[in-house]
Parts: C-alpha cells; structure tokens; sequence
C-alpha cells in the first residue's frame, strides 16, 4: 500500500508564546507619575488611557480620591494599560515601590508634625508681613502740673500694652507649608501659590498664600531642574518637550527663564 503525500507548509507554524503578555509600559515609571503627578492625571496618559486622564486632571485627581485609588491600583498589580495589559516589570520591582511608598507616607506624617509643632517659633523668626503695623512711638506725656502729683502716679504705675505679634499666625502657617512644597517637592512659584490657597490643597488666604510665596528661601531655577530630570530621565522626553511641560498652563508653570535654565543644565 502506497503512503499519502504529507502536505508541506509554505511557512512555518508560529512558536509558542511562553507566559501572559504583558504590557510596554513600565510599571515603575507608571507607580513614580502615579505618586508625583497622579493628581493631574498624567499616569493614565502615560498609560495611552486619555479620556480618564483628562476627567482626572480636570477633577484634580477625582477631589483626591482618584489619586489614591490609582496609587494603589499600582501598587496592587490591578492597574492595566489601554489594552489591558498588566504593566511590565511588576513582579520585580513591586517590593520595593511598596517599601519606598511606605516610607514617603511616614516622612509625610512626621513632616506634618514638625510643621505644627514649629509654627511658633516662625511666628518670631520670619520677616514681618506688608499687613502688620510697625508699632507707633509714644509720644512723650505732657509735663504734669505741680497740683496734680496724684495723676502722675496713677499713669507711671499704668501697665504698658503688650506688643501685636510682628506676623499673623496664618502667614507664619503659611510660609512653613511654602518651604516645604518648594524644597521638599520642587514646586514653582505659580504652582506653589495655587496649592496654597487652593480649596483643595491648604486653603490659605491669598494674602497669606503671597505673602509666603514672597518670603520663601527657595531656588526656582533649581526647582525647574530637578523637574527637567525627572521628565528625561523617567518619561525620556525631548529637551523642547521637557521645555513645554515646565512652562504649559497644565503643567509645571515655571517661568519661560527658569525652564531655559533648566534645559541648558539638563547634562550638566
């Protein structure tokens, strides 16, 4: 008995894949945007998702609770990208993203505390503000009459008014939240008077909120700088990019100079 042909393939069979898919995107890149920037949505559109992003920067990150929901979605392994695929490099750097994210929410806590407890002492150490008075000499007292020794008396035995403090407690507040925000977070000078008197942020006055803004110790250039880096070096964008993000109305909000500063730093 003859053996049938075998039919030949003009190609040959695809190999197997070997475990799930899983996404291009990164999941470190996407815990980092998620904790630093998860507010205005920039971790969904990092992960192609726009629609949400935009609903997200428009709500300020859902009030706050998106935010939160999304950091943990990372943290979780539970958060896709537009195709639903789970993130890349999840399994080997998930440990430490929960032990990093643990850390910043103590420091946080700690911070917080420090910053109450130093109020006061800012109080007596910080300039004084355009709204506080300078204390008015007091003019000399008209010579009393020889007949009137009682009178005398009664006004050297007076007690003098104790002095207004040179700083309302509310700009003292507010300069302590300033110098954190802008050394701690590397804040521009508009995004750190927006967080300040934001209903959603501190909900300082706008007297308050300039007055810090105006008093505070911080580099804006240098803050430009550190923002710069993390654009190129975690997200890999273009210097005219980075150039966009820092000065955009939605974005970083530094000055036109300050984001020059930082693209001629960039390598340095």
């Amino acid at each position: 008995m003859s053996q049938a042909p075998t039919m030949q393939y003009p190609y040959a069979p695809p190999p197997p894949q070997n475990g799930p898919l899983t996404s291009q995107k990164s999941f470190v890149v996407t815990w980092v945007l998620s904790y630093l920037l998860g507010g205005l949505g920039v971790d969904r559109f990092y992960l192609g998702k726009i629609g949400t992003g935009v609903l997200k920067l428009l709500t300020l990150g859902g009030f706050g609770i998106w935010a939160l929901v999304d950091i943990i979605l990372v943290l979780t392994g539970n958060q896709k990208d537009k195709h639903g695929l789970p993130l890349a490099g999840y399994d080997q750097h998930k440990k430490l993203a929960w032990i990093i994210t643990a850390v910043l929410l103590v420091l946080g806590m700690v911070s917080g505390g420090i910053a109450a407890a130093t109020s006061a002492a800012v109080v007596a150490s910080v300039p004084a503000g355009p709204a506080a008075a300078e204390p008015e000499e007091a003019e000399p007292a008209p010579a009393a009459e020889e007949d009137e020794p009682a009178a005398e008396a009664e006004e050297e035995a007076a007690p003098a008014p104790a002095p207004e403090p040179a700083v309302p407690a509310e700009y003292a507040s507010a300069m302590v939240k300033a110098d954190m925000y802008a050394n701690m977070m590397s804040m521009s000078r508009a995004m750190l008077y927006e967080q300040l008197t934001s209903e959603y942020g501190e909900k300082f006055s706008a007297e308050a909120a300039q007055y810090a803004v105006d008093n505070v110790v911080a580099d804006w250039n240098a803050n430009a700088l550190e923002k710069a880096r993390v654009y190129q070096n975690e997200m890999a964008m273009s210097p005219d990019a980075i150039r966009d993000q820092l000065t955009s109305e939605y974005g970083e909000r530094f000055t036109a100079e300050e984001a020059e500063y930082a693209i001629a730093n960039l390598n340095g």
